[in-house]
């Protein structure tokens, strides 16, 4: 049972605005067309149990059989509630009734997938739109664009193609060149949409795709790689390519004072302990790193880094949803052990409102248990409450970015 505490904050801190320091939403073309409760599902982090629904009851059944009590699921369900004005579960009974009216909801209101974000709670989402970096999707109103710097990483050749199919070369515009042509034409176009306002972050997912020893800065690698077709680069020498542009990327980050997102945990589980990033940390002390998830599973060794590195700026982003215990867990973590209560931040990361909304929804019951918890047994003192949740809510958020309020 919830304790009095407990209830009192939870009441208050739903009360809150939010601000998101990371999202994937999708464009409005993918909520106008043939929308359903298996396309809606598809596209969130439940898929990612590597169980769906196919259309038919059996499948149906076996996927919930499966996945009701996954903490991905649980609170897809809860979004998908509080955005849809139903309190019955998700069933194999109900489940047609139930994706006819997510389909009529989003038909009538074109834009319900982002309004409803706002009307939800959220003031400020920041979007990492990865097949296309850097755009807000035509909704300055809720969403401020993070520049993803992976696709640079591969530019070593015009005919080397980065995640998500994009060429660098021809994307960004690069006829050709030397290595330092490439780097320029890297920073002009960073400048540029930083300078009118598309750039409130840089951000690196490479986590994905290799692990995060990206310590070395060797020019001369580097070099030997550039222009050399791909079926003769090495991983290797890929490697090493894509950690000197990292290296510019770290430099420009502090040039321009914007915060540098990376994934760390899950992905690449080989590779992705924030523990790898120590070099990093160490050669750009004034850069400000966002280590996205905590690091999950590695959150204690995320909280290690929040207290010895003053340039390390623990986000809770994906946790909350991943595992909800753990962030929970993490949370108090980082209020004991931060260099600084300022700087924990959240984001739902998730593609589609009903998604973003139930992790809002998890964020709220861990904030607001993690400082319960913290009042019942005198760790927090019942006057801090209100300005501790601010912090973890929104304030950090906006002060962390450089945004004001809506």
């Amino acid at each position: 049972m919830p304790t009095p505490n407990q209830i009192a904050i939870e009441r208050d801190v739903s009360a809150l605005p939010v601000f998101s320091d990371h999202e994937h939403h999708l464009p409005d073309g993918f909520f106008s067309e043939g929308l359903s409760l298996e396309k809606c599902l598809a596209r969130s982090y439940v898929d990612w149990t590597g169980f769906a629904p196919k259309g038919t009851a059996s499948s149906r059944a076996s996927f919930l059989d499966n996945v009701r009590f996954n903490s991905y699921y649980v609170w897809f369900e809860r979004g998908f509630q509080a955005m849809h004005g139903v309190t019955e579960p998700i069933t194999v009974e109900r489940w047609d009734v139930l994706s006819e009216l997510l389909r009529q909801h989003h038909a009538v209101d074109p834009d319900l997938h982002w309004k409803a974000l706002l009307r939800g709670g959220y003031e400020r989402l920041i979007q990492d739109a990865y097949w296309n970096p850097g755009d807000d999707m035509g909704h300055p109103e809720a969403f401020v664009p993070t520049l993803r710097i992976d696709k640079f990483l591969y530019g070593y050749h015009p005919d080397q193609v980065a995640p998500d199919d994009i060429y660098p070369w021809k994307h960004y515009g690069f006829e050709g060149g030397s290595l330092d042509d490439y780097v320029a034409l890297m920073r002009e176009t960073i400048i540029q949409r930083h300078a009118s306002g598309l750039v409130a972050a840089l951000k690196c997912a490479e986590a994905y795709n290799r692990g995060l020893d990206l310590g070395e800065d060797d020019r001369a690698a580097a070099e030997a790689a550039f222009g050399r077709r791909p079926e003769i680069v090495s991983p290797e020498a890929r490697r090493l390519f894509s950690n000197y542009i990292f290296h510019r990327c770290c430099e420009l980050a502090i040039e321009l004072n914007v915060p540098f997102q990376i994934h760390t945990g899950l992905a690449n589980l080989s590779g992705s302990n924030p523990m790898h990033l120590i070099p990093i940390l160490e050669r750009y002390p004034l850069a400000r790193f966002v280590l996205f998830h905590t690091g999950y599973p590695w959150t204690a060794e995320a909280a290690g880094l929040a207290h010895n590195y003053m340039n390390v700026y623990p986000s809770l982003t994906w946790t909350a949803t991943i595992c909800t215990s753990a962030a929970m867990r993490a949370l108090h973590d980082l209020i004991e052990v931060s260099c600084s209560i300022n700087r924990i931040t959240w984001g739902s990361d998730c593609w589609v409102p009903e998604e973003s909304l139930g992790a809002l929804l998890a964020w709220r019951f861990i904030v607001s248990r993690v400082l319960a918890e913290r009042v019942d047994d005198g760790r927090l003192r019942p006057g801090d409450v209100e300005t501790l949740a601010e912090k973890l809510m929104y304030g950090n958020g906006r002060a962390i970015y450089g945004l004001p309020p809506r």
